[in-house]
């Protein structure tokens, strides 16, 4: 049976540009496929199917949170998109973000797409519930959530509700309070997602390495760990098969200074030249650079110099043993 959105609840380094372009032009000529049966003009398209669809089928994707700061949408991310856009021309998608003070979406590390469309507009609603009947039918084995699993979708929010595949007996849930009657003001439209839908990927799914891309049924991968005292992980590097382990929040001792705070809630992130957050200036305090707030040659010159009084490799780069070097000399 296909799982359908209710119109009201029940009461989250820049990839090889060849794979992304590949996989988009994939997504691209997918909708051209000779021989696809043209759709009335009265009915809503659906996207195309897989064009070539092996014998398994991933399981649903796990929870995998992000964790990690990589400023880049990921092939199969970009995609996803892109599939969607030529599915529906008038509208248009967002992938990677900006982040911020924790790794609280999948936008941090290029794994969520925003795909615009409105609950407020008759034709892009019906857009929206096809695309949401697509993800979820079953296929023509009775698989069901056919489509999201050869995805690797993690999540969906669309229209006040979420479905997770983590948690597929639930079906839709309220996402956030949003279906309270004090919520339904366009300027929280945004907040919870009536203006767009956002879906989630697993790492497989980001990187473009399940069935519906690739035609062969794609491993689990849990992308990479975050260290038990480091705050963020580093970026994506290859496919991890293994769960991380539950590791909780990183806290500063008591007593500690704005800095030693600040150190703690990025620890593990990367610098960058010419990047500007809050941890830039408070690095940058602690190895005894000048105090810009932006990340130059000559903060990289005192961090390696930092690093060769601590005993470490004087590469200039924030590892994670440099993380844990600069904390303890800002420790209370």
């Amino acid at each position: 049976m296909v799982s359908t959105l209710p119109s009201r609840a029940p009461r989250r380094r820049g990839l090889p540009q060849l794979v992304v372009a590949g996989l988009v032009a994939l997504a691209l000529g997918l909708g051209l496929q000779a021989g696809a049966p043209s759709a009335p003009a009265s009915a809503v398209p659906k996207p195309p199917p897989a064009a070539s669809v092996p014998d398994g089928i991933e399981d649903l994707a796990a929870y995998v949170p992000a964790n990690s700061c990589t400023v880049a949408t990921r092939p199969g991310t970009a995609a996803l998109g892109s599939l969607l856009v030529r599915t529906y021309p008038r509208t248009s998608f967002g992938g990677a973000r900006a982040c911020g003070a924790s790794p609280n979406s999948e936008h941090h590390d290029g794994r969520a797409v925003d795909w615009m469309n409105s609950v407020r507009d008759t034709t892009q609603k019906k857009q929206a519930q096809a695309v949401v009947d697509w993800l979820l039918a079953p296929d023509e084995q009775g698989r069901p959530y056919a489509n999201a699993r050869r995805l690797g979708v993690m999540y969906v929010i669309w229209d006040n509700h979420i479905w997770g595949a983590y948690r597929p007996s639930e079906g839709w849930r309220e996402y956030d309070g949003c279906a309270a009657k004090s919520k339904q003001k366009k300027s929280l439209d945004a907040a919870c997602h009536r203006n767009h839908m956002h879906l989630s990927l697993s790492w497989a799914g980001a990187m473009g390495t399940t069935s519906y891309w690739t035609g062969q049924v794609a491993a689990p991968d849990y992308g990479r760990c975050r260290p038990a005292d480091m705050s963020w992980a580093y970026g994506y590097k290859q496919p991890n098969p293994k769960p991380c382990p539950r590791v909780g929040t990183v806290k500063a001792p008591k007593g500690s200074s704005t800095t030693m705070k600040t150190l703690v809630t990025y620890s593990g992130r990367s610098i960058r030249k010419g990047d500007r957050f809050a941890a830039v200036k408070a690095v940058q305090k602690t190895i005894g650079a000048k105090q810009s707030g932006t990340w130059s040659s000559a903060s990289v010159k005192k961090l390696k110099t930092f690093q060769t009084w601590h005993d470490l490799d004087g590469t200039g780069k924030l590892s994670y043993a440099t993380w844990r070097a600069l904390m303890d000399a800002q420790k209370p």
